[in-house]
């Protein structure tokens, strides 16, 4: 059964994958203290390997046209291994929106709004959240097409405000740091952007079947990789060794704009821009979950699980964290390691399964 009932274009899907990685300009900050000056070419080596799993994740949905993540491993798997690696993937997707929570609310009370608290703030986020989810991937694709611009024009205007103020002597010199924390600073971004495209196997079934998948989501994902690499470039030109000190460099390097005391204090910008894009990574995997729950649960739609959702990720959020130096060592030494049997061998390993099997015996009715 069907549980979707909109439809969204290919080009809609390039705006929406473009936002989803856009979203990793902020938590990228977690790589600065490892990889430092050389957190660009870490950025450089995510982009490539994010796009070669993701050509992995493609080719799933391409064996099984217009079956979403959930149905793949049934028809690989079978109706009880395939509903429990399925269950396995929705707890992930769970707790990755629950990161993602912290993550908002944290940031909002540490920039924006210092007086409230912090679980006012998760509330307020989530019960948006909810509302887009509820409405469909129609109504989530659509903000995506300004999420994406506006976070994009953001970054491009302050870069070329910032470059009477650059040194890019602060790039120098190359592969100074040693190749361990270059390989986990690659793996840190990989996880929090480019890998997390995964999720989207629960999208591309609703896409209309007249437009393409297979290049909207490529040229999303290297779109809005390159931005995130502009943006990396801005901050270490800018502040230099600063970069591995600082909370967030994005914001203390466009705090340094000054343009005749009148164009000044532009972080604002920057801190809006991420919250829409966190927004949207938010949405979608919120999305996921309530889709995947609904499917396993053979539900005729996903709405009555909406809230639930919404309540038990706010439960896990305040649960599983309590301070930024906790979510900075998750993000930094724990999920990268356990994100790699969702993001990478749980995919190679289905598709080799698929192939193996020669599957789909019967494409008529896939």
């Amino acid at each position: 059964m069907r549980l979707e009932k909109g439809q969204i274009s290919g080009a809609q899907l390039f705006f929406l994958v473009n936002s989803f990685i856009l979203g990793a300009l902020l938590p990228v900050n977690f790589a600065y203290p490892i990889s430092k000056h050389d957190t660009w070419l870490a950025v450089i080596a995510a982009m490539i390997i994010g796009s070669v799993i993701a050509l992995v994740y493609l080719s799933l949905a391409g064996l099984f046209p217009g079956e979403n993540l959930v149905q793949i491993h049934d028809l690989i798997y079978g109706p009880y291994l395939g509903k429990f690696i399925s269950l396995q993937y929705i707890l992930f997707f769970l707790m990755t929106l629950s990161g993602y929570l912290w993550f908002i609310s944290d940031f909002v009370l540490t920039y924006i709004m210092p007086e409230t608290p912090i679980s006012f703030i998760m509330i307020m986020f989530t019960f948006v959240c909810a509302w887009a989810v509820r409405q469909g991937i129609e109504v989530i694709t659509r903000m995506s097409v300004v999420f994406s611009v506006i976070p994009a024009s953001v970054v491009l205007i302050t870069f070329a405000l910032l470059l009477k103020d650059m040194k890019f002597t602060n790039l120098l010199p190359l592969f100074e740091s040693p190749l361990g924390d270059l390989i986990q600073s690659t793996h840190i971004i990989s996880h929090i952007s480019f890998s997390q495209v995964l999720v989207f196997l629960m999208v591309i079934p609703y896409v209309d079947k007249q437009s393409p998948t297979k290049t909207p989501i490529l040229l999303g994902l290297l779109s809005g990789g390159l931005v995130i690499l502009v943006g990396t470039f801005r901050n270490i030109a800018t502040l230099g060794p600063l970069c591995g000190i600082v909370t967030s460099p994005s914001l203390e390097s466009v705090r340094l704009i000054n343009i005749g005391k009148i164009l000044t204090r532009l972080e604002i910008l920057v801190a809006m821009a991420q919250i829409l894009l966190l927004f949207i990574i938010s949405c979608v995997f919120y999305y996921a979950t309530v889709l995947g729950l609904a499917q396993i649960s053979k539900l005729r739609t996903y709405v009555p699980l909406v809230v639930p959702i919404g309540v038990l990720s706010i439960t896990l959020s305040l649960l599983s964290y309590e301070s930024r130096m906790q979510v900075s060592y998750s993000i930094m030494y724990i999920t990268p390691i356990v994100s790699l049997y969702f993001y990478i061998v749980l995919p190679f390993m289905s598709l080799i399964v698929a192939k193996l099997r020669k599957l789909p015996k019967n494409k008529g009715r896939n």
